[in-house]
C-alpha cells in the first residue's frame, strides 16, 4: 500500500529560528524544502520566470552568464510596491509546482517546506500541516541584527511587513516557542513523531 506522505510548513517571522528547526528535522529524517534557496535557483533555471523577468525590466536582469543580476533586480522591485507584487505573481506559484513536485520523489512520509511567507504565496495550499516557530519580538529582533547585518529599524520594517505572530498562530497546528532557553529538539521530535503516526494510520484505513 502507497505511504500518505505528510507535507509540513515550517513557518514564523524573522528571527524565530525556522532554519534551526528546519536543520533539527534533516537531522531527524525529514526531508526540508527551503523556499527561499529554490526561489533563488528557478529565478535562474526556469525558462518561464527567466523570459518574464526579461519582459518585465530587460535583459539587465541577468549578467552575461545567465546569473541573476540582484542589484539591478532589487532596484526595480523595492522602489515599487507594484513590480514586487508582479515578481511575486510569477514566482510564487512554480515555487509552489517545484515543491509539489520534490514532494512527490521523497520517500519519507513527513515532509517539509520552510517559507516565510506560508500565506501570501499560496504555499498553504500545498500543505497538510503548519508548524510557526516563534519567540517574543525584543529576541527575534536581536537575532537578525547579530545575524544580518540590520540595524534595528530595517529589522522592525521587514516583521512590520510580515504576518504577525498572533495571527499565525491561530491557524497552526503546531508551535514552537524558541527563546533559546529550553532545548528545541525533544519538542521537534515530538512533532515528527506525531506527523508520522497520522501518516500511518492515513495508510491503515
Amino acid at each position: 500500500m502507497k505511504k500518505e506522505t505528510i507535507k509540513l510548513a515550517i513557518t514564523g517571522s524573522i528571527g524565530s529560528g525556522k532554519s534551526v528547526v528546519s536543520r533539527m528535522m534533516n537531522v531527524l529524517g525529514v526531508p526540508v524544502y527551503d523556499c527561499d534557496v529554490n526561489a533563488k535557483r528557478l529565478m535562474t533555471d526556469d525558462e518561464f520566470i527567466v523570459s518574464e523577468l526579461k519582459r518585465m525590466f530587460g535583459d539587465e536582469c541577468y549578467e552575461d552568464d545567465g546569473t541573476l543580476n540582484r542589484q539591478y533586480i532589487a532596484s526595480r522591485i523595492f522602489t515599487d510596491k507594484e513590480n514586487i507584487k508582479r515578481v511575486n505573481s510569477l514566482v510564487h506559484p512554480v515555487v509552489k509546482r517545484d515543491f509539489e513536485e520534490w514532494a512527490a520523489k521523497q520517500e519519507s512520509s513527513v515532509v517539509a517546506v520552510e517559507t516565510a511567507i506560508l500565506y501570501e504565496s499560496g504555499m498553504i495550499e500545498a500543505v497538510d500541516k503548519v508548524l510557526v516557530v516563534w519567540a517574543d519580538r525584543e529576541t527575534a529582533i536581536n537575532r537578525t541584527m547579530q545575524r544580518s547585518g540590520m540595524n534595528r529599524i530595517q529589522v522592525e520594517n521587514r516583521m512590520n511587513n510580515q504576518m504577525s505572530v498572533d495571527d499565525l498562530l491561530l491557524m497552526s497546528d503546531y508551535s514552537l516557542y524558541n527563546d533559546g532557553d529550553e532545548p528545541l529538539m525533544p519538542r521537534v521530535m515530538s512533532v515528527v513523531e506525531e506527523l508520522k503516526n497520522i501518516s500511518n494510520f492515513a495508510v491503515s484505513n
